[in-house]
């Protein structure tokens, strides 16, 4: 059985901005932080939101033998054997 990627659309991001906007308590100094399942929040830097190219590819399990779906940059496309088509996508970058 594949597992399937969910991934949010620019759309759906919209949408949750909209909804936060109409949250009590949210101003626009309100911080935003990415929760990496680790003890503490990470913070999201305002130059880190950028515009990238990316493709889809496809691991295996060696124990169970399940196939796992994510995308990669295209630069490090070819590393992970990428087959998808390039797209466009909105990448929030966390490199600590």
């Amino acid at each position: 059985m594949d597992n399937i990627v969910r991934c949010m659309s620019f759309k759906q991001l919209k949408a949750a901005v909209a909804k936060l906007e109409a949250t009590a308590g949210i101003t626009e100094e309100t911080k935003i932080f990415l929760d990496t399942g680790w003890d503490s929040l990470q913070e999201v830097s305002p130059e880190s939101i950028e515009v990238k190219k990316a493709r889809y590819f496809e691991v295996q399990d060696p124990v169970s033998k399940e196939y796992f779906g994510g995308f990669a940059l295209s630069e490090k496309a070819e590393k992970v054997k990428a087959t998808g088509v390039e797209e466009t996508v909105i990448v929030i970058e966390n490199l600590y």
